[in-house]
C-alpha cells in the first residue's frame, strides 16, 4: 500500500499506517501550465517560474519533480494507492495532476481519503490538523476511485491547463462531476483571472483592501486573510509571490520596508503599505494591468502585458 500525501506535517503523522508514505511537493494551485506540454516540459519551465519568482533553486525543483514521477513509476499497478487531499485548491489542483499520472500509468486500485470538515474543529483547514486516532478512522472509511472519477479529474486537468479560460467553464457545465470538491474548486477559478475593473484577482483583491485600512506586516497579513481563504489553500510563499508583482515600478500598488519572503528566506516580515496608485485601483480609478503590467499564469493561461 502507498499513501500520497501533501505535507510532511500530515505524513509524520500517518507513520502508524501500513504501508510506504510519499509526501507529493509541488505548487499546482499557480505558475505555468499548457495542456501540451510534456512532463518534462512542464518541470523545466516551472523550474524556471519558480526560481524567478520565489527563488527556489531551478536544480532542486526539477530534481524534486523528477523523483517523484520516478517513485510514481515503480508503483506496481495493483498495489492500493490511497490518496489524502483535502477539498480546497491547493490540493485539489495536485490530486487532478496526480489521478492523471496514475491513469497514465494504468492504476486501478486507488482509494482517497477526502474531507472538507471534521466534528469538533472548527474552522477547518486540513487533515494536518487531525490527531493519529482520527486519521486512522478516515482511512478505514476510505472511498475507492471510480473510473468515473478518474476521468473527471483527467479532464478537469486538460481544462485547468488549457490556453482558453472557456474551456473550464464548459467542464463546469457539460460533464458529470462525482468527486466531492473538484466542481466547487473549479468553479471559482474564474476569481483567479484578473477583475475587468481594477485587474486585480480574488486574493489581491483581499489583500489590497486589507494594507489600505493601515499598514501591516507580510506575516499578520498573512493571519488576517487566511480564514477567508480557507477553500483556496493559500500558501504564504503563493501570497508573497503575488504581492511582489504588485511593488514592482514607477506606479506600484505596494510599498514594502524590506523583501517579501522567499525560499529560503521565509522569515522575512516586512511592512506592507498602500500607495496612491493603489487606492486608485481599490476605487476602480485606474486598473492595475494599464499601471504596472502583468505577468503571470491562472492555470494555461499566460496574462502578459508588460510595461
Amino acid at each position: 500500500m502507498i499513501h500520497i500525501v501533501n505535507g510532511d506535517i500530515l505524513a509524520s503523522k500517518l507513520q502508524g499506517l501500513s504501508g510506504k508514505i510519499m509526501s507529493w511537493r509541488e505548487m499546482y494551485d499557480f505558475g505555468p501550465f499548457h495542456s501540451s506540454w510534456s512532463n518534462e516540459e512542464l518541470i523545466t519551465r516551472r523550474a524556471a517560474f519558480f526560481d524567478e519568482k520565489l527563488e527556489i533553486p531551478s536544480s532542486l525543483f526539477s530534481a524534486i519533480c523528477h523523483k517523484q514521477l520516478a517513485q510514481l513509476s515503480e508503483i506496481p499497478h495493483d498495489e492500493e494507492v490511497v490518496l489524502w487531499f483535502e477539498h480546497d485548491r491547493y490540493d485539489q489542483t495536485m490530486l487532478m495532476y496526480i489521478l492523471t499520472q496514475l491513469a497514465n500509468q494504468h492504476h486501478l486500485n486507488i482509494s482517497m481519503v477526502s474531507v472538507n470538515s471534521y466534528p469538533g474543529i472548527s474552522p477547518f483547514y486540513g487533515l494536518s490538523q487531525l490527531l493519529g486516532n482520527q486519521l486512522l478512522e478516515l482511512f478505514h472509511s476510505r472511498k475507492t476511485v471510480s473510473s468515473k472519477q478518474v476521468n473527471e479529474a483527467e479532464a478537469g486537468w486538460r481544462v485547468y491547463t488549457s490556453s482558453d479560460s472557456e474551456e473550464v467553464k464548459k467542464w463546469v457545465a457539460d460533464i458529470d462531476h462525482e468527486l466531492p470538491f473538484l466542481l466547487e474548486v473549479l468553479t471559482r477559478h474564474e476569481s483567479y483571472l484578473p477583475s475587468a475593473k481594477t485587474g486585480l484577482n480574488i486574493i489581491e483583491s483581499i489583500a489590497l483592501n486589507a494594507i489600505a485600512t493601515k499598514p501591516v506586516s507580510f506575516r499578520d497579513l498573512f493571519h488576517q486573510i487566511a480564514p477567508s481563504l480557507k477553500d483556496e489553500g493559500l500558501s504564504n510563499l503563493h501570497l508573497s509571490a503575488l504581492l511582489n508583482e504588485l511593488v514592482k515600478g514607477d506606479q506600484a500598488l505596494l510599498k514594502t520596508n524590506g523583501l517579501l519572503p522567499m525560499y529560503g528566506s521565509e522569515q522575512h516580515n516586512p511592512i506592507l503599505t498602500i500607495t496612491s496608485f493603489g487606492e486608485r485601483v481599490l476605487s476602480g480609478e485606474a486598473n492595475r494591468i494599464d499601471l504596472i503590467g502583468i505577468d503571470w499564469w491562472i492555470g494555461g493561461v499566460h496574462l502578459q502585458h508588460l510595461k
